[in-house]
């Protein structure tokens, strides 16, 4: 789609800092996955109090870490034991976020904060004083060789 100026980067590979080797792409998003992301967070669920009662509640942060990973996920080197790649690019939602269950808690929230730095508006909240991520490889993109 030809969008001009409101044209999207490209996906960048993040390299997780423990484990360079490792790589991470996070592709920026969309109207429909900004949609999506708003839907998730004004939804409501149902939890069971101690006390027996039910009553609405919203997504906990964590839910909200998975699921804009999920919904910013181009592509990863991770594998299995068996040197299987553990998702493909075209993962579902519910598949991303499977994998990330089963990720260090360190690992995800390194992503999270590495789409803070990508996507703004998205991610975990940038620490102060904290510079550009250098484990990110940002693409040239054609607006921006336009620029230059």
């Amino acid at each position: 789609m030809k969008v001009g100026k409101y044209a999207l980067f490209e996906p960048v590979e993040y390299k997780f800092k423990e484990e360079p080797d490792l790589w991470w792409k996070i592709k920026p998003p969309t109207s429909g996955d900004e949609l999506d992301i708003a839907r998730f967070l004004n939804r409501g669920k149902y939890v069971v109090s101690t006390e027996g009662a039910s009553r609405e509640d919203a997504p906990t942060w964590i839910e909200i870490m998975h699921r804009e990973i999920a919904l910013t996920f181009a592509g990863t080197n991770i594998a299995d034991d068996n040197d299987k790649p553990v998702l493909k690019e075209n993962a579902s939602v519910s598949g991303i976020e499977k994998v990330l269950k089963q990720l260090p808690h360190a690992m995800v929230l390194e992503l999270w904060e590495a789409i803070a730095e990508y996507c703004p508006g998205w991610g975990g909240k940038k620490q102060e004083g904290s510079e550009e991520d250098p484990n990110l490889e940002r693409p040239e993109t054609s607006s921006q060789s336009m620029n230059n």
